[in-house]
């Protein structure tokens, strides 16, 4: 079970049980799951329905997030050229 630091613990039911975890595999899907495949499968519930970051370019002024479906985000102040 992956949970994240905002997932209440303690259900009606169980102490020790997470209302809502980020992620929850058996024993066997995470003995037998490469780390490339658990580290999508953990990008994927952390970014929910969002695109998936393609690139980040970084301006004297601004810095710039693109996303695979094409999407754009600017982010503010970038990284200053050396």
């Amino acid at each position: 079970m992956f949970v994240t630091g905002h997932i209440k613990k303690g259900t009606a039911r169980a102490a020790q049980e997470y209302e809502s975890p980020l992620l929850v595999l058996t024993g066997t899907e995470y003995a037998r799951m490469s780390f490339r495949e658990l580290h999508d499968r953990l990008c994927d519930a952390l970014r929910g329905a969002r695109p998936r970051l393609a690139i980040q370019v970084f301006a004297p002024e601004r810095s710039t997030l693109v996303f695979d479906d094409g999407s754009a985000t600017e982010t503010g102040e970038g990284q200053p050229l050396e």
